[in-house]
């Protein structure tokens, strides 16, 4: 087998992995070089056309646009919250139920954190929910540690939904669907797999993190293993209800919702005293802490900023995100159909076939995201500074992933019509016949550690999901393999990987005063990031073995 033209289409990506992870570039530098080398080599190498080559730009670029004006709408949310108090007020009420660090991690890095992942995504859980665990007086090591592992199940459902119904909006027009069924329902299927098979092994996740958390503190599994029946009582309260609305309402709202739903129901048993443990277990004296457990930012030091809020009042545009996302998404109602009436972009860009739309108004950033963007000053009493200062934020924030995002969808769209000019393969499927030709069955154990080693590589799942998404169908398709079981391993993959993607990392330890400790962080968390992906694998084949794929 002739791997030359194989290797030579698969250089924009590994350009991107070596700026990124050897030397260190941002994504912001690294894609639009990586774009750069697919322009070269699908004009020099593949022959396209330039008027291929500025429509599949152009439908990169449309794309992009869609998911950044949600990016924009669920920033812009969280940075108004911050500055009013509500996120200030969110963590009070939860933070107040029990003074065991078990219980108090359960609640902020796992169950807050999922729904901040839910809320807003693209690496916001942990740079939200560390600060406040070290605010309660949780070492910034471990705050840091602890955030990461816990922003895992709920990634590919992060941002209401982006990872899968704007990561796999590249495969749109090359996915084969069966006769009746729409795109939607295509990514619908992915999100109900991607459901099942977090609900399998996300539920344990609480379990590792205080595992984890009493092992590096005292030693020994033992404190971890007392809170066990509870951790995985925290697990399963926000892994099924992730499950059934996945697999009942697709991919924009598991996670925000299971979350929403789980809050309550873990708090109510935590104020009960349901399976609470016998002896509250705390850290060490502040003296006893080793020296890489700190940074300059001294723990216990607040929660947030912001004036004092009642928990009620901090929850409700949250609350409101939510009931709006679900009386949109419900077709019943007959909302959603009039959302979709408009829409920009083409399904024939310069007359070449390839396309690309959205509808804004349908697109969550618009409705319910900036909407209640507007509304949060007058319900939280904001100044006008405050206001300013929160949508400047968000503009300085949303720059550099516009340009990543922008950059990597011209790379894969470039990638994807490279064949169009003399009826060559393209670039992405000379790739995966490739991969198809070495791996076979075997693909479906492979398929979730690409993800992961994507949003190692971008930092994101999406941004994986956009690079890997059309290499993961084509290779599915030449290898025979069923193709959502495959991309809903790719995305499950890339939830794993977020838990150790430079960019979360040096997110994290940004906002705790650890900046130069990466390499002790991934080192510690890497085995759970790999573990998890290996065993979605395995799930995976073995379900679609059982003919249940």
């Amino acid at each position: 087998m002739d791997l030359i033209m194989p290797l030579v289409a698969l250089l924009p990506i590994v350009t991107v992995a070596v700026l990124m992870v050897g030397f260190m570039w941002p994504s912001s530098r690294a894609m639009p070089v990586g774009a750069l080398v697919a322009v070269v080599i699908a004009v020099g190498v593949w022959n396209m056309s330039l008027q291929d080559l500025a429509a599949a730009g152009a439908a990169g670029i449309i794309n992009a646009v869609d998911i950044l004006i949600i990016v924009f709408g669920a920033i812009l949310i969280l940075q108004l919250m911050k500055k009013s108090g509500g996120m200030d007020g969110i963590s009070r009420s939860m933070a107040s139920l029990s003074t065991d660090r078990r219980v108090q991690v359960l609640i902020i890095a796992w169950l807050f954190g999922s729904f901040l992942e839910g809320a807003a995504g693209f690496g916001t859980p942990a740079a939200v929910a560390a600060p406040l665990l070290m605010g309660m007086g949780f070492p910034p090591l471990l705050a840091a540690i602890l955030t990461l592992v816990a922003d895992s199940a709920s990634v590919s459902f992060g941002a209401v939904g982006v990872p899968i119904h704007g990561g796999f909006e590249a495969i749109r027009d090359v996915v084969s669907l069966p006769e009746g069924m729409a795109f939607n329902d295509f990514l619908h299927a992915i999100a109900a797999r991607v459901g099942l098979l977090h609900l399998a092994l996300g539920t344990f996740i609480p379990l590792v993190m205080v595992l984890l958390m009493t092992r590096m503190v005292d030693g020994s599994f033992r404190k971890g293993r007392d809170v066990w029946l509870l951790a995985l009582f925290a697990g399963i309260v926000f892994t099924v209800p992730q499950m059934l609305v996945a697999w009942f309402f697709g991919p924009e709202l598991p996670a925000l919702l299971g979350a929403l739903i789980a809050l309550p129901i873990f708090l109510f048993a935590v104020s009960r005293g349901f399976l609470q443990p016998r002896e509250t277990w705390d850290f060490p004296d502040k003296q006893d802490w080793p020296d890489t457990w700190q940074g300059k930012i001294e723990a216990g030091a607040g929660t947030g900023e912001g004036p004092t809020m009642s928990w009620w009042l901090a929850w409700s545009p949250y609350v409101v995100v939510g009931l709006l996302l679900l009386a949109t998404r419900i077709e019943y109602l007959g909302i959603s159909e009039r959302l979709r009436q408009w829409s920009v972009g083409s399904e024939d860009l310069l007359g070449t076939g390839i396309g690309a739309t959205f509808a804004p108004l349908y697109n969550p950033g618009i409705i319910p995201f900036v909407l209640i963007a507007l509304v949060i000053p007058l319900m939280h009493g904001m100044n006008r500074q405050g206001v300013i200062t929160a949508w400047k934020k968000t503009a300085s924030m949303i720059g550099s992933a516009a340009v990543a995002l922008i950059a990597a969808l011209i790379m894969v769209y470039v990638m994807m019509n490279s064949g169009g000019a003399d009826g060559r393969d393209s670039m992405i499927i000379t790739v995966a016949k490739a991969a198809a030709d070495v791996t076979g069955q075997s693909w479906y154990l492979i398929a979730p550690l690409v993800g992961a080693l994507g949003t190692f590589i971008s930092g994101s799942n999406t941004v994986s999901n956009i690079m890997f998404g059309v290499l993961q169908h084509d290779t599915a398709v030449q290898s025979g393999l069923q193709v959502a079981p495959v991309l809903a391993l790719q995305a499950v993959g890339g939830a794993a990987g977020n838990m150790i993607c430079v960019h979360n990392v040096v997110a994290v330890l940004t906002t705790v005063g650890l900046l130069g400790k990466e390499g002790i962080v991934i080192r510690k968390i890497a085995p759970i990031a790999v573990g998890y992906a290996l065993l979605a694998g395995v799930l995976g084949w073995v379900v679609v073995g059982m003919g249940f794929g």
